[in-house]
């Protein structure tokens, strides 16, 4: 069995909440976007998001670590600083951009913080490295199809 560090171990909590977190906000946004190709891409996002948590609380499953040590729902929102207040006075397509900004500044920090951490195998890092670059493509897809969606108009 591979051991990681209680601070390793807070990081992952940390990840699992944000991934868990940007898969229903992302969700829910998709809902209400009446554009198809933003509503496709906001969807795969927040399938991504899933498969990510999945893919890593299995990963750590195989090294021996207990799941429920990296249970997302018990990890505090205040471990790192969550004031969504920003979404709330944005112009007309502003929102969206905003909670992109969020939820990728959430996410790449907690991934970075979790790859500064000493990790008891290479393939965890190269997975965690993987997870944080097609995520910042994701996002940045969002982006660009938000912004050509009040272009066309």
């Amino acid at each position: 069995m591979n051991n990681l560090t209680a601070s390793a171990l807070n990081k992952f909590s940390g990840l699992m909440f944000f991934l868990k977190r940007s898969k229903n906000d992302f969700e829910m946004v998709a809902d209400e976007i009446e554009n198809y190709s933003l509503k496709s891409a906001l969807n795969g996002l927040s399938e991504e998001s899933n498969f990510y948590a999945s893919e890593l609380k299995n990963y750590l499953k195989h090294l021996g670590i207990n799941a429920s040590v990296i249970n997302a729902t018990e990890f505090s929102s205040n471990y790192f600083d969550a004031d969504k207040s920003g979404t709330e006075n944005c112009e007309k397509g502003m929102e969206l951009q905003t909670l992109c900004s969020y939820n990728e500044e959430s996410l790449t920090q907690a991934y970075c913080e979790l790859l500064e951490e000493p990790l008891p195998c290479k393939s965890l890092q190269e997975i965690i490295s993987y997870q944080l670059n097609a995520l910042k493509i994701s996002f940045q897809k969002i982006r660009t199809l938000n912004t050509a969606r009040f272009a066309m108009y």
